[in-house]
């Protein structure tokens, strides 16, 4: 973990930084996973626990994100993307990362729900107000996403990314 640092970011509270440069396609850490959320181990806010701290697992499970991933915060035009290789899941650099740039990831990219907010990214392709499902994206960035999908959230909706494949032949 000595290749990202957690910050204060312009984004939203603290975020995760490239403690180096790292290239388009590199492996910036593995995820850190504290435990799924469960009705019998649900959020902890007395323990400092939050919601913004999850991320979403094949089959509808969840699990709260340790340090520093759980600052891997939203941006429009994310710097990295999550992938899972053998069961476990990695964050990737996206574009090349230059030090000290915030490492961030489009949190509709393998989303599902309706959870809607107002984005604070800043970068220019800056959606302003998000909603979490991947379906809700632009489809340019639907299109431009396929490649980075994880294989569960696929093979959970094969029939609608069958589409959206045809669909981006078309174009």
């Amino acid at each position: 973990m000595d290749d990202v640092i957690v910050a204060p970011s312009r984004i939203h509270g603290l975020g995760m930084f490239a403690a180096r440069d790292f290239a388009a396609g590199e492996r910036i850490l593995r995820r850190n996973h504290v435990r799924e959320v469960t009705p019998g181990a649900p959020i902890r806010e007395d323990l400092g626990e939050r919601d913004y701290h999850c991320d979403d697992l094949s089959g509808g499970r969840v699990v709260l994100l340790g340090w520093p991933d759980r600052h891997f915060n939203h941006c429009c035009d994310p710097s990295a993307y999550v992938r899972e290789i053998d069961g476990v899941r990695y964050i990737y650099a996206r574009r090349n990362t230059a030090t000290g740039e915030e490492i961030t990831n489009d949190y509709c990219m393998n989303g599902i729900g309706d959870t809607v907010w107002e984005c604070a990214c800043g970068s220019e392709q800056c959606r302003r107000t998000i909603h979490s499902d991947f379906f809700h994206l632009p489809l340019e960035k639907q299109i431009e996403y396929l490649p980075l999908l994880m294989d569960w959230f696929i093979d959970e909706r094969r029939e609608p990314i069958e589409a959206l494949r045809k669909r981006a032949a078309l174009r």
